[in-house]
């Protein structure tokens, strides 16, 4: 055998690839930003389901002035701007918009124009939802998303708004996370109206995908008609990673495939990829199957029976996934918004480390030739967390919930340097055990 001897100056070279403490710079233009919805932080939405559905039973918590931010908002947008952000997810409250049906508060109007114009003046692009998880309440007691009534009335909504707003976005999430929606009101039943029926969630699911069909074409012929700049229009897919301990078992690869399916792939089939500018991704989920079989739906091991690293709210924290799922998204040929990202922590090292570790596997699919266009981070402030109410802290910053301080948080400040330097740099990746040597 002929050993054939490898030229000096492509050991170099390679060598050279391997500095894993060299800077990872992300494409010019990269959103970074953080991500909030409407009644996680506005406070006082007296007029949703949710709200009602807090005050059916003392069980329930409250989120009453949740982080006072209808009120704060421009405050919020300030530490935005001290932590380098050039982007901002949020959600508008519809229910604030329209408290009855038909009628439109433009108080509430003139609150989100204001907000959209100080975003603009700090050079912050703006990336609005439309629906977040709540409904007016007058939705919820007409059957809400169980009636193709719905499809109407936020479609209504959605071009009322698209009139009001437009010319000062161009990003829009139609709806946020629509199986997890469904999964948790008409399944799990621990969300508003609390049912546990397949055929309920069945036809929610659908009507949610027919309204963000019509929701993408009123958007769009909204701004052809204004002759304003072409806007990009979306959802925010709840995706998850998957892994079967019984790799050779086509019972167990055929029930992955299924729900990979139906996590990742079902809300772009059910309302078409034509109507969708972009891939709107939200990871939080890495699933273990080590048995399948038909006695129970817990398919999947809890992260703890294993000692796993996982958040404060027991989601196993697995930055691979991050990566199986850009992969995955990428056959879409969509460029791809990471919309939600984050972890529930009291440890901010950890914080830390999630975010570099994340970002990190961000990277490599952008090398792998997935369009990334942005990352948002869940969660700007430490907010009201639907059911588990207070306790998760996923913020970048620390609210005081008795006088509405804010202040700062360590994995803030490493974010801040992360997006004013468009790079993970060797002193963000030293949270990862990489030395420069």
């Amino acid at each position: 055998m002929v050993k054939v001897k490898t030229p000096k100056i492509i050991i170099k070279s390679r060598q050279s690839r391997l500095r894993h403490y060299k800077a990872m710079k992300f494409p010019r233009g990269f959103l970074w930003g953080t991500a909030t919805s409407a009644h996680q932080i506005e406070g006082q939405n007296f007029h949703n389901d949710w709200w009602q559905w807090e005050k059916k039973s003392k069980a329930r918590l409250d989120s009453g002035q949740a982080c006072n931010s209808y009120n704060l908002c421009k405050e919020d947008i300030a530490l935005m701007k001290k932590l380098n952000q050039n982007a901002y997810r949020f959600s508008i409250e519809w229910s604030r918009l329209e408290p009855k049906p038909g009628q439109f508060d433009y108080n509430a109007v003139k609150h989100y124009r204001e907000l959209l114009i100080e975003l603009k003046k700090n050079d912050i692009a703006p990336v609005v939802t439309l629906h977040h998880f709540t409904n007016p309440d007058w939705l919820a007691k007409l059957g809400g998303w169980t009636q193709k009534s719905a499809i109407f009335y936020f479609c209504r909504y959605v071009s009322f708004i698209t009139e009001e707003l437009g010319n000062l976005a161009s990003i829009w999430v139609t709806i946020n996370e629509p199986l997890v929606y469904v999964t948790q009101s008409y399944l799990n039943g621990v969300w508003p109206p609390g049912k546990t029926n397949y055929w309920l969630a069945f036809k929610a699911y659908k009507n949610l995908a027919a309204a963000h069909r019509r929701a993408y074409k009123i958007i769009h012929h909204c701004y052809r008609r204004q002759s304003w700049h072409e806007p990009q229009v979306g959802v925010a897919n709840n995706c998850v990673s998957l892994y079967s301990y019984k790799i050779h078992s086509l019972s167990s690869w055929f029930f992955i495939l299924i729900s990979d399916f139906v996590w990742n792939h079902s809300f772009f089939k059910i309302s078409g990829l034509r109507h969708h500018d972009f891939i709107g991704v939200n990871y939080y989920f890495h699933y273990r199957l080590k048995d399948f079989h038909f006695r129970t739906f817990r398919f999947f091991t809890e992260a703890y029976n294993e000692h796993r690293d996982m958040s404060q709210v027991g989601w196993e924290i697995y930055p691979q996934g991050m990566f199986d799922v850009l992969i995955d998204m990428r056959k879409y040929k969509r460029p791809i918004y990471i919309i939600e990202n984050g972890v529930a922590t009291n440890d901010e090292y950890k914080r830390s480390r999630y975010l570099v570790a994340f970002i990190k596997e961000i990277y490599h699919a952008i090398l792998s030739g997935v369009k990334i266009k942005g990352y948002f981070y869940w969660s700007l402030l430490d907010n009201f967390e639907w059911e588990k109410g207070f306790a998760p802290r996923f913020g970048l910053v620390k609210v005081n919930f008795k006088k509405f301080s804010r202040s700062i948080k360590s994995s803030g400040r490493l974010y801040a340097d992360i997006a004013k330097n468009n790079c993970l740099s060797a002193k963000e990746l030293k949270y990862l055990g990489y030395q420069k040597k």
